[in-house]
């Protein structure tokens, strides 16, 4: 049985603390805490009076203009018709996991939803070890060991860079590895790129799909880099060599949810058309993160707290180890039980 998402759930519980006049410093949602830059605001205001259907793949025109952007920011080449539009990334996922019939692996330290969403259509998957020395990053030793174990298995794996809920990013030489490896044994990559401009190192996270751009889909949307979550806009990408999907994408969005709404599809051409403005927008927005997830690391460490040092992203995992005896006094001896506590 599926449980509610541990962060939608969480982000429930502060609102009604909070309704009852509680005070609570709220660590739970990956949300983003900036406002949506008012272009973009004004653009869903003029469209209000769009009531019409677009295709179910998305509006053409938004299609093109986000071939742009991914070719512009991130130097990769996707055809505007293997673009697809869906209400958020984490449906496109969903989505794209009912379609495939492999084992999915997920590095340990992965967004809560990847797991749940396999588990809902009865899929199969591992869960791929990381460690600490390795911000909780997927060693490719670990992926090719595992391919060697396994050689008749079609496998799925689902990156996430900069990734939640760590605040990693992999950098150019690991992505090329992995890539090789996965290259190898016939994976196909399953690319979260959804923190793709919220990056401390540089201006873009590096993508997998630069270094194996034949067996990467990529996923992106609005809610992080423009801070609009709650329009529900995500975008996926398929490679030349998975063309043979787009049908398949066409039917089962037509039959699931239709589309995204049209005023919200026309505010995305604004966003992704990005201007000096938009852009001085997102490059002071992630200043401001950065310098939070600064302050956070330093003072999590004076106080003990093993934990990621973040790259990216709004996160930082962290260790409470150094506290076990106190907490095993109270008995909290898992992640859900602390939260709730």
């Amino acid at each position: 049985m599926l449980k509610p998402s541990a962060t939608l759930a969480i982000n429930e519980r502060v609102k009604a603390m909070r309704s009852q006049g509680k005070t609570v410093y709220h660590f739970g949602f990956g949300q983003s805490p900036f406002p949506i830059h008012s272009k973009i605001v004004h653009a869903l205001q003029n469209a209000a009076d769009n009531n019409a259907y677009l295709p179910s793949l998305g509006l053409p025109e938004l299609r093109k203009q986000i071939s742009t952007y991914l070719s512009h920011y991130h130097k990769l080449r996707f055809d505007p018709e293997l673009i697809f539009l869906g209400p958020g990334s984490k449906e496109l996922l969903f989505q794209t996991v009912m379609i495939l019939d492999h084992d999915f692996l997920i590095p340990k330290g992965s967004w809560v939803s990847y797991l749940p969403q396999i588990k809902a259509k009865g899929g199969r998957f591992s869960i791929l070890e990381t460690s600490f020395e390795d911000n909780y990053k997927l060693n490719p030793d670990i992926l090719q060991a595992y391919c060697e174990k396994h050689p008749d298995e079609k496998f799925v794996l689902i990156l996430n860079s900069p990734n939640n809920p760590t605040g990693a990013v992999y950098s150019q030489v690991e992505l090329e590895a992995l890539a090789e490896i996965c290259r190898k044994f016939d994976v196909l990559v399953l690319s979260d790129e959804i923190y793709s401009r919220i990056c401390f190192g540089e201006d873009s996270a590096p993508s997998i799909a630069r270094f194996f751009p034949e067996g990467t889909i990529l996923f992106s949307g609005l809610s992080k880099i423009f801070s609009a979550g709650g329009y529900r806009c995500g975008l996926m990408a398929l490679p030349e060599a998975l063309k043979t999907l787009q049908p398949v994408f066409r039917s089962l969005f037509s039959e699931t949810f239709s589309a995204v709404a049209s005023p919200v599809q026309y505010a995305a051409l604004t966003a992704f058309d990005i201007d000096k403005e938009l852009e001085d927008t997102i490059n002071r927005n992630t200043a401001v993160l950065h310098s939070m997830g600064t302050y956070v690391y330093q003072q999590l460490t004076t106080h003990q707290i093993q934990c990621t040092e973040p790259m990216g992203a709004f996160y930082i995992m962290i260790d409470l180890s150094a506290y076990q005896d106190a907490l095993n006094s109270l008995d909290l001896r898992n992640s859900e039980a602390i939260a709730l506590y």
